[in-house]
C-alpha cells in the first residue's frame, strides 16, 4: 500500500505541472504569450507622461493607483514601428518580483492552456531582430505562440526608466 500512494500522489501532480497558461496578445499580426503569472493587470490606454532622453521603445510612464509604471511599445522595441493607439489596444502590466512594467501591445487576445509538451525552448537562431527576448515556442491548435522572456524585458524597463 506505501508503494502505491507515492505512485498516486506523483500522478496527481505530474498532472497538474503538465499545464502551462499563457496570456496571449498581437504585436504587428504576430502572437505573443507571457506565462499568466506574471500578468498584474489589462488596462486600456491611459495618458502617458513622457520621459526625457529614454531608448525611443520606452513611451514615459503611468500612475498606477500611485505606482510609477514604465510603458513599453513592443512594436518599437521589436523593431516594427510604433505602435498605433487603436480602440484595440491595450497596457498589460507586468510583474515580476518587485519590478513592474506596462506593455503597449496591439490587441490582447485570450489565456490559453498549453501542454508543457507543446513548449518548446526558443531556437537561439530565430531570424527576428526581437530573437533573445524570445524564451520558448508554444503550439496550440494550428498557430504558434512567441512567449516573451519577462525577465530580459524587465531589465529592458528598468535600465530605461
Amino acid at each position: 500500500m506505501d508503494k502505491n500512494s507515492p505512485a498516486e500522489n506523483d500522478q496527481d501532480g505530474k498532472e497538474l505541472e503538465t499545464l502551462q497558461e499563457f496570456l496571449t496578445f498581437e504585436v504587428d499580426k504576430e502572437i505573443f504569450g507571457i506565462d499568466i503569472l506574471y500578468i498584474h493587470e489589462i488596462l486600456k490606454p491611459v495618458p502617458i507622461t513622457r520621459i526625457p532622453n529614454v531608448e525611443g521603445f520606452i513611451l514615459g510612464v503611468i500612475n498606477l493607483r500611485g505606482e510609477i509604471i514604465p510603458i513599453m511599445d513592443l512594436k518599437e522595441l521589436f523593431g516594427l514601428g510604433f505602435c498605433d493607439i487603436l480602440p484595440s489596444t491595450r497596457i498589460i502590466v507586468v510583474v515580476n518580483g518587485e519590478k513592474r512594467a506596462g506593455l503597449l501591445v496591439d490587441s490582447v487576445k485570450q489565456v490559453i492552456k498549453v501542454h508543457k509538451d507543446k513548449v518548446s525552448k526558443a531556437d537561439e537562431d530565430l531570424s527576428v531582430n526581437y530573437s533573445e527576448l524570445i524564451e520558448s515556442v508554444s503550439q496550440f491548435e494550428e498557430s504558434l505562440i512567441l512567449n516573451l522572456n519577462l525577465s530580459m524585458l524587465m531589465d529592458y524597463a528598468g535600465e530605461e526608466a
